[in-house]
């Protein structure tokens, strides 16, 4: 059994850095399946959300192939990373067996790393909500924009993945006056899911997904399309990562480029709390999604 080591402190610059340290774990894995996988946190501080997702979720799929993960956490306990990341559920998705501290933890307002299936797909999107809501000073029509867009994305990974189950974290950073959301799974990924009826290359794929009505049959080809709508309102951030592509867009439009393989999709959300959307531009034009959030929120 040989030990690999994931340096945490080296992947958190960017998401290519972090996803190039997920298909190198992976690619150990395959190799040499009895490895020992030591995550080590050392001169590590902060970790962002969304990077503990990526982390987390290259470890289920690699069991997801029948291979068992063994290994340990190398970092000092009494740093805030520590009880920051065991309130946010990274070591009890990974399983692990640790001591619990008693920790105040200062202005953090987030949605711990979960899984989500059909089942529990709407109670998941509320909590997310009313969280962001209580925590954050996010404006009434950013919150709508938010809702609805959630609710395509976490419905979006489901109906395409071909999988049972999605992940998805969601945190408020106050200083920032930004949201960070990811929603992931290690299902077929996008060009596979969109070529049941096209034939797409992955470049195709991504850029033709946050476009209305480009859809495999098993949606109305509107959510990531009303996404990238959202963002560019907002003055935000998306990020569509599959296959070895990743596109990124904001109000200045999309770029894609090359990314080590990542076996599903992610979508990552950026969002500015405090610059306001005309959400009637992208929601259902047959309701007000308005009044349906916040008789949701108040019922």
């Amino acid at each position: 059994m040989s030990d690999y080591t994931l340096k945490v402190s080296e992947l958190t610059t960017s998401h290519e850095k972090t996803l190039e340290a997920c298909y190198n774990l992976i690619t150990q894995f395959e190799n040499e399946p009895n490895s020992f996988l030591i995550i080590d946190f050392e001169n590590c501080n902060f970790l962002y959300p969304d990077y503990a997702l990526l982390i987390l979720c290259s470890i289920k799929y690699i069991e997801s192939k029948g291979i068992k993960v063994e290994g340990n956490i190398r970092m000092d306990t009494s740093k805030v990373i520590y009880n920051y990341l065991l309130k946010m559920d990274f070591f009890k998705n990974l399983e692990i067996d640790i001591p619990k501290l008693e920790m105040k933890l200062e202005d953090y307002s987030f949605v711990e790393i979960q899984t989500y299936t059909s089942e529990n797909q709407i109670e998941v999107q509320n909590k997310i909500i009313k969280v962001l809501r209580e925590k954050s000073k996010i404006n009434d029509d950013v919150l709508t924009g938010l809702d609805y867009c959630l609710n395509e994305i976490l419905d979006n990974i489901l109906n395409h993945s071909k999988e049972k189950e999605g992940w998805v974290v969601a945190q408020y950073f106050s200083t920032l006056n930004q949201i960070r959301l990811m929603v992931a799974d290690h299902g077929i990924g996008i060009k596979e899911a969109l070529n049941e009826r096209y034939n797409f290359s992955e470049e195709e794929a991504l850029q033709k997904c946050i476009e209305q009505g480009i859809t495999n049959g098993k949606g109305q080809g509107h959510g990531l399309y009303a996404t990238s709508l959202f963002t560019k309102e907002n003055k935000g951030w998306l990020s569509i990562i599959s296959g070895s592509k990743k596109l990124d867009f904001d109000e200045n439009g999309y770029r894609i480029k090359d990314i080590k393989y990542w076996q599903g999709t992610c979508i990552y959300l950026r969002i500015n709390t405090n610059i306001e959307v005309n959400y009637k531009l992208f929601t259902d034009k047959f309701y007000d999604q308005k009044e349906h959030l916040f008789e949701m929120l108040f019922q």
